[in-house]
């Protein structure tokens, strides 16, 4: 399993809109609960970036690697529409499940369709429904909680469009957000490649076993959009200010999630707190790593430089 906590400082970014409000594009914002000075909880509103636009980038760059890479892909997930088998208008050619126990055969043979359901996930809602879960989780990338200040603001900026053959000027304005951001992910790197329906082996599974290593490097190297940040919407004109703070990445035989970014202690309590869980699961078998562009106390974890040495570390 890997698995880890990025804080990007972003300026000026417009990733995530939701509806328009006149001339006005809002930003997502979401709600937030957190401990202040004097002890008690409080609650903000706070720009976000949610899941779905993250997970959205890293499919998409699993897709754009998957033709270099000799595996499978539809053309519906290269050009990005991840309908992902979800009825029968979206099969590409894969037979459609007869019962429960046509299950598993369905699943591989939808994973040998096309490796962004395989990490990705699908859900086929036909007659008799199929599901793998993805091997990727991600949440909403939201600002650091630290102390009484959260590190983030929201402001519409106003632009105007003149044509001057009409005279006429369209008015609107853009809600930018500026934050030092944190998210957390987990790639359950194990199972990718391995069908997930109960049942007897099914042909092409033999196929899938013979191409897992290579699944599982395309995984890994789809993450670098999340620490070279190309995810979110309306970059042609909004392109962000964004730098890779710092980061800790895990890798283990165990489950593990690390300490999310909300404290300036986040990777050396991560060091230390991933000791206790391979001693309460009689592992020795683990790996913490880590970057550190803020001074930030790192313990025990290996600090690399850049955002694609820790690639090469993980790909290792």
């Amino acid at each position: 399993m890997i698995a880890g906590s990025v804080r990007l400082l972003i300026n000026v970014e417009a990733l995530n809109g939701v509806e328009s409000v006149g001339n006005l594009v809002r930003h997502r914002t979401v709600p937030v609960v957190f401990k202040s000075r004097n002890g008690g909880y409080v609650i903000r509103y706070v720009p976000a970036v949610s899941g779905e636009s993250i997970a959205h980038a890293y499919q998409y760059t699993i897709a754009e690697l998957a033709p270099k890479y000799k595996l499978p892909v539809t053309d519906f997930s290269k050009n990005g529409e991840f309908v992902k088998f979800a009825d029968d208008n979206f099969l590409a050619g894969v037979k459609t499940p007869s019962g429960v126990d046509d299950a598993r055969r369905f699943e591989v043979d939808v994973m040998l369709a096309d490796v962004v359901a395989d990490i990705g996930g699908f859900m086929y809602a036909g007659k008799n429904p199929v599901r793998r879960s993805s091997r990727f989780y991600v949440g909403y990338m939201i600002p650091a909680l630290i102390g009484d200040e959260i590190p983030s603001q929201l402001e519409a900026q106003f632009h105007v469009r003149y044509s001057p053959s009409t005279q006429q000027h369209a008015i609107f304005n853009v809600e930018v957000g500026s934050a030092l951001y944190t998210m957390t992910f987990i790639l359950d790197e194990e199972n990718i490649a391995v069908p997930s329906n109960p049942g007897n082996p099914v042909k092409g599974e033999e196929i899938l076993a013979s191409q897992k290593k290579t699944r599982e490097e395309v995984a890994i190297r789809a993450l670098e959009v999340l620490l070279n940040p190309g995810f979110g919407g309306k970059r042609s004109r909004f392109l962000p200010s964004a730098k890779l703070q710092s980061a800790v990445v895990t890798v283990t035989d165990f489950p593990f999630t690390p300490e999310p970014g909300h404290s300036n202690t986040y990777i050396k309590d991560t060091a230390e707190r991933i000791k206790k869980a391979a001693s309460l699961h009689n592992s020795s078998n683990y790996k913490v790593l880590a970057i550190n562009n803020e001074g930030l106390e790192v313990g025990d974890a290996k600090v690399v430089s850049y955002p694609e040495d820790l690639l090469q570390e993980l790909l290792k």
